[in-house]
This record gives structure tokens, sequence and C-alpha cells, in this order.
């Protein structure tokens, strides 16, 4: 009986244990049947996406700076391709683009899920592909617009360029690896308005990923369009302009190294040279000798053999060695690449030969041996030998080297701005580059030699340069508002020894009352400190300028009226009763948006530097090199950032933006390179109206007065610019500009042709009603008044007066 109950206990669980088992199998193939089969049924759809058209870029009156261009690309998704056919098609695929089957393969393995293999292809090999799906699995052929610039290089480093995504960009979500994104300029800037939404193409496939049936696609919709505030034709002028004013700063230079040779020759030189090497042996070896008798063999100094003289060294810019182009006119950089037993000529006056002997070791411990003319040197990565040349690469079997000048003029950078508003009418570095390089595929060579001219740097908000003499508007400004002028000086103390006015610490002197009272502007400045040292500041007239006031000191760019403003502002900076405030300079500099970004629109904007004292210790304090290791902050560091020296440096937007607002009321505006974005219809998506940064409280009389006084820089009896202005035309006289000559390279011992410029000049109209500012700096180009006023006079003469206007480019004088 026992068992009986038993059983059925054992008979009624299984049965219960059936039950279940029975209703969970009615519940798979019923009730969850649909929603598998739905899922079932998506594992076999892949999806390929297709790119979406990059907006257009259009100039200020709607001309196209950059679009697209229908093409055809080969793309792989890997998920449509089995596992065990990968090799198969790497192989298939590079027969068919003439490329080596491992190099497709290795594509295909590091590329990610879709891989784009072909781009722009032609319509008949296209179709090959679209025909013969079973012999290249997982590939389709997708739409995939190109890139275009139809205007080459015109606004370039504003446009930008586009390339695919680096690591950095991949970490964006909607980044992968087949995109195309910005790399420079608005491309950059505005790249995710520019992309769009891509598009989606579905297959159905087999489950061994075969694609079995087209189930329909999504299109891609464009990006949004950038319509600029530059204008092409101002555009074109200031980079033409930039372009001739570079080749006019080498045709000058080389005409100073003419006349240098033909002063002293090259035998002369360096006979000099090496009777000073003799001298200055005899001299060691007199100091041998008396070591001697004072103190025997134990002190005495190590006298080696004196090294001989390096004639390039010593003849600096006139050294034949260094390269020149196929005219013989100087080139600041040479690049070679030099393949291991192969042999190139070096340009210059007098050719060299360079020869790859030999390379050893691996890594970083690489090493080559390379023949110059004759002599060997042993040389690594970084090196700098035989004088002028730099190892840039050293691989396996080549070598990268460079020759350089570093005398000749490197670029010349230029910006337009509207003080009205803060648009950017044109902006320009060159040398520069054209876009669509990019998109046909730049060459190894050609992107290095792009790379050592840094053609891709906007150098309008990157470059950094110390502002010279065009820096003296600030302190200008500081006079007027502030009434601070300089001291004034007896007669009878004004010239002291080298033609330099004096200024003793313990001397009680009244300071100037008004702009309009007269200071005598002497060649330099004698400096005395109080414990009886002194420091001699020489103006960059070295006659002087006579007695000026401070509208005239602006025209001639006096020196040492504007010293004499920053030592006042200096020796009394803890008086109570007078300035009491040692940064006054630098807070009116920082005013006018100087050592402070613009916000432009454009990437990798520079901030440049307005140094004060507690910038001074900082750098001390990280030993970066900057400022002299020992020693506070003196007055002397004032006096050379008010006429633009120094430490302080500027970007040239910045630059036309502080004129900009000095010469509009007061308003500091944010320049903008876009003024809308638009749809494909042309609708306003979104706006950039005019930002105002600060509002300078400047009295009429400030700006009535600076407007003037820029107009004199110009047309004025003794202004700087004058000569380069003098085939203006009509309207000169509503012209106005500051030339500035910033000191690159000192000549040692006063010797000219050893001194390297930078060129500024910063040029205002119509000064009535200023719609333009015009800033224009060339890099090692000698003096403002010479090389970058005549540059500024034509796109000027553009601006007011047409094309028709413009005059051949000639220089100016010398002039800070």
């Amino acid at each position: 009986m026992k068992e009986t109950w038993r059983l059925g206990v054992v008979g009624v669980v299984f049965a219960l244990l059936l039950g279940i088992i029975a209703l969970q199998l009615w519940r798979i193939q019923v009730t969850l049947g649909v929603e598998y089969s739905a899922v079932a049924a998506d594992n076999q759809v892949r999806l390929v996406t297709t790119p979406a058209p990059r907006g257009d870029i259009f100039d200020v009156k709607g001309r196209l700076v950059a679009g697209t261009r229908p093409a055809l690309a080969a793309v792989v998704d890997l998920g449509l391709v089995p596992d065990h056919g990968l090799e198969e098609l790497a192989d298939r695929l590079g027969a068919f683009l003439g490329r080596p089957g491992g190099e497709v393969l290795e594509l295909l393995r590091e590329g990610g899920r879709q891989v784009v293999v072909a781009e722009d292809l032609d319509p008949r090999r296209a179709l090959f592909l679209a025909e013969h799906r079973e012999l290249f699995p997982g590939v389709a052929i997708v739409p995939q617009p190109v890139r275009s610039y139809p205007e080459g290089d015109l606004a370039a480093q504003v446009v930008g360029y586009i390339g695919r995504p680096n690591a950095e960009d991949l970490e964006r979500p909607d980044v992968k690896g087949t995109d195309f994104v910005g790399k420079a300029g608005v491309e950059r800037f505005y790249d995710e308005e520019l992309r769009g939404t891509e598009g989606v193409i579905k297959y159905r496939v087999d489950a061994q990923g075969n694609v079995l049936a087209s189930l329909g696609e999504q299109d891609p919709q464009p990006g949004a369009n950038l319509r600029l505030t530059i204008d092409l034709d101002v555009q074109r002028q200031l980079q033409a302009s930039l372009a001739d004013g570079l080749r006019l700063a080498r045709r000058l230079e080389m005409a100073e190294r003419r006349e240098a040779l033909a002063q002293k020759s090259v035998g002369e030189r360096l006979a000099e040279a090496e009777e000073e090497r003799r001298a200055a042996e005899a001299e060691r070896a007199q100091r041998t000798a008396t070591g001697d008798e004072d103190g025997g063999d134990e002190d005495r100094p190590e006298v080696g053999e004196p090294d001989p003289i390096d004639p390039g060294e010593v003849l600096g810019p006139l050294w034949d060695r260094l390269p020149v182009d196929d005219e013989g006119m100087c080139i600041p950089v040479e690049r070679h690449t030099v393949e291991l037993g192969e042999t190139v000529e070096l340009s210059g006056r007098v050719p060299r030969s360079f020869t790859l002997v030999s390379i050893t070791g691996e890594g970083s411990r690489r090493r080559a041996l390379v023949r110059v003319a004759g002599e060997d040197f042993e040389v690594g990565d970084g090196d700098r030998f035989a004088t002028n040349l730099r190892v840039v690469d050293l691989l396996a079997d080549e070598i990268v080297v460079t020759a350089t000048d570093t005398w000749c003029p490197v670029r010349s950078v230029g910006v337009v701005l509207d003080p009205r508003d803060g648009a950017v009418v044109a902006m320009a570095s060159i040398p520069t580059f054209d876009p669509s390089d990019f998109v046909d595929g730049l060459s190894r060579e050609e992107w290095e030699r792009l790379g050592s001219v840094a053609a891709f740097t906007n150098f309008a908000i990157q470059g950094q340069y110390a502002p010279a003499s065009t820096f003296k508007a600030v302190a200008y400004m500081l006079a007027l508002e502030e009434g601070i002028y300089p001291l004034d000086r007896p007669a009878d103390e004004r010239e002291l020894g080298e033609g330099a006015r004096a200024v003793d610490p313990e001397e009680e002197l009244e300071p100037l009352r008004s702009d309009t009272d007269e200071y005598l502007c002497t060649g330099a400045l004698r400096f005395r400190f109080a414990d009886g040292s002194s420091q001699l500041f020489r103006d960059w007239k070295r006659s002087g300028h006579g007695p000026l006031d401070l509208h005239g000191a602006f025209e001639a760019s006096c020196d040492l009226y504007f010293w004499e403003i920053a030592l006042r502002i200096w020796t009394e900076r803890d008086d109570p009763e007078g300035i009491g405030n040692e940064n006054l300079f630098q807070e009116w500099a920082r005013r006018f948006g100087f050592g402070r970004r613009t916000n432009v629109d454009l990437p990798f904007e520079a901030a440049g530097l307005v140094p004060d004292r507690e910038w001074f210790r900082q750098e001390q304090a990280k030993g970066s090199g900057r400022v002299r290791p020992d020693g506070p902050w003196v007055g002397g560091d004032l006096m050379n950032i008010v006429v633009g020296q120094g430490d302080v440096l500027v970007t040239p937007l910045q630059l036309a933006n502080g004129y900009a607002a000095m010469v509009n009321g007061g308003t500091l505006w944010r320049p903008r390179v876009v003024l809308e974005l638009l749809d494909q219809d042309g609708t306003v998506l979104d706006e950039r109206p005019p930002e105002v940064l600060d509002r300078i409280e400047l009295r009429p009389r400030t700006v009535t007065s600076f407007r003037a006084d820029l107009g004199r820089v110009v047309n004025g009896s003794i202004g700087t610019a004058r000569a380069a202005f003098a085939d203006f035309g009509p309207g000169v006289e509503r012209v106005g500009g500051k030339t500035g000559t910033a000191e690159v390279i000192k000549a040692p011992r006063d010797r000219h042709e050893f001194q390297v410029d930078t060129a500024w000049f910063v040029g205002v109209a119509p000064l009535d009603d200023p719609r333009y500012v015009v800033a224009v700096v060339v890099e090692r180009g000698g003096s403002g008044g010479r090389v970058a006023a005549p540059i500024a006079r034509q796109v000027l003469q553009f601006l007011l007066n047409g094309p028709e206007a413009v005059t051949p480019l000639a220089p100016g004088e010398e002039a800070d």
C-alpha cells in the first residue's frame, strides 16, 4: 500500500514536470514565435552607411569657395565578408586596384567595420565591381561626395582643409575611421555643422554573409552651408600684394648683401677674422706664460690648438653657401632627401656636394656619415652641422636635411578688418597652400616642402611677433587719456655725450603738461641708475628728430618720447601723489585686447603676451630661458615693451583689432570670419552677429587726434610712411597708418648687414569714417616704412579706389 502511494506521488511529479515543459515549448513556439522570427530576420539584415555631402562655403558675396562634387567609392563592409574569404578578397581587390594584396589586407584588418578601399572611382570600374559582386563579397559602390576648392589657394588658411580622422578625432562619437573631418580653418571650427547626417543602405544577407537583396536606403542629409565675411576680391589683392612684397623684401636683402660685399670683399673680411683669431691666440699664450711665472704647472690653464674660423659664422648673410633659388634669390629653407650612397648638390652662390656615405645603428642610436664639400661629419637626428645644415629625419636608408638662411625674409602676413563690427574682410599668410591637394592626395615630398616653411599655419592668428613701433599707439592713448607726458629737462643738460639725453633718478624735473608741449628727441637716451651705472637706449634714427610734441613724436616714431612716458610710470610707480601703478601701461594694452585671444571663429589662435613683473618672476622661477635668470624686473623692461620690443608679443589679428577699437571710438569687437549658416535652399539657420568683447572709455578728442596723427604718418613731412604712399593717388589724405620695425637679430659691432628686422604696418581708411584696418607684417623683411607700408598701400588703393588704382610695388624709405 505504501509503495503504491509512493509510485502515485512520483507519477504526479513527473506529470507536472512534463506539463511544465510542454507549456514552455508551446510558449516558445507559439507565443514568442513571431518575435523570434523577427529577430532572425533582423540578423539577416546588414547596414551600409553612405557619407553626407559637406556643406558648401561661400564668400560674403555668395561666390563658392569650397564645395562638393559627386563621386563613387568602393567600401568593404567586413560584416558581409566570410571570415575564410578575407584574404582572397584582399588579393582580388589588390589585383583590381593595382595595389599589393598584402597592403589591402592590412587596410581591411585595421580599418574598422567599414573600410574605404578606393575613392573617386571611374564609373566604368565602379560598374565592374557592382556587376561582379560574387567575386567581391562585402564590397559596395556608394556615392561619396568629394571636396572641391575652385579658388585654389585663395583664403586657404581661413577655409582650411579636410582629411582622415586622427586618434583625437575618433574620440568624437559621431566620427568613424572612414569619415573626412576638418583639419584647419573653418573646415575644422565648423566641422560638426558642415558634416551633415550620413545615409543608410539596407541589405538582406544569408548565413554566409552573401547579399541576397537590397531592402532600400535612406538618403544622406547635407551639412549646413557657411557664408563667410571674406571678400574674395579683397582676398585676391591681399595675397598678391603679400606675395609681391615677400619677393621685394628678398630682392632688397640680396641688394644689401651685394652692396656690403662691394664695400669690403669676402677675402678682406676673412683676413680680418683670421687676424682677430691670431691676436686672441697670442693673448692666450701670454696668459699661459704669466701663469708659469706666478704659480708653476699646478694652475696652468690648458691651451689647445685654437679653432679655425668658420667662414659661415664670420660672413653671416654674405656667406656664399647659403641656399638660393634658380634666380639666385635667397630662400629661407632648402630641404633635401638623400638616399644611401646618393650625392646631391646644395644650392648657393658656390654650391656644395652632399653625400650620404653610410648609416649605422637603429632607432634613436642611428648615426649617419655624410660628406659635405669633401668634409666628413657623423650626425644623428636633429644635429646641426656644416654651419647651416640640420638633420630633420634619419631613416634606415635615407636622410632628410635642411639648409637654412636665417637672414632671408621668410613670410608675409596680412589682415583686413572692418572696425565697425569686427568682420574679417581678408586674411592671408604667404607661403600658402592649395586645399585641393589634400583631396587628390598630397605627396610626402610636397607635404615636407610646405611644412618646412609652415605653409599650413595661419600666421595671422598663430604667429606671435614683437609689434615694434606700432605698439606706440597704446602709449599714445594712455598719454592723452591719463595726461602722462615726458619729464622736462633744462636746455643746457639736454646734450650729454654721444648725443644722448640723460635721465638721472635723483634729478627733480617737472613733466610736460600737454600733448602739444615739445620734447627734444635726440638720437639716444642714457638712463643713469642710483648706483652710478647707466644704460644707453638708442633711437632708430641715430641723428635724432629734434623738438617734437606727442603728435610729432608719433608721426616720426621717436623712441625717446615714448621711453620717457614709460620712465615716468616707472619712477612714479610708488608715489601716492604721482602715477602709483607700475602696470598702468599693461592695463591699457590689455583693454585693447593684447595678451589674450580675440576668440575669432578659427582654431589654434595664439594669445600673445603683455609682460609684467609677475610674469617675469614666474618665468625666472620656471627657468624657462625666456628672461634673464638673475635680477628683478626693472624700468628698462617697461621701456622696451612700450615701444613694442622686449618680450611683448601680438598676432596680426590682435594688432588690427586693437587699432580698430582705437579708431572706432573704443569698441573692441570679437573678430569673425563666418557671417551665417544656411541650409541647401538658402534659408538662414543661424547667424553670427557682431559681438562686443569690451568697451574702452575714450574721449572723442583722443579718437579724433589719433586718426589725424595716423594721417600724418602717411602724409606728414616727417611721416615714416610718406615715401611708401607717395604715388597713392586720389584720396591719400583719407588714409593713415603706423609703421614698425621689430629687431629680431641684432647686428654685432653695429654691422648693418647682420641685423634682421620684422617689418610692420597698420593702415586705416577712410580716416573720417574708418571702414578698413589693414595689418601687414613681413618676417625678416627689414623696416616697416620700406617694405610693409608699400604692401598695405596697394591693399588700401584697391579698397578705396578699385583695382585700376593699384600702382606697382616699390620700396619706401628706411623708417621705423
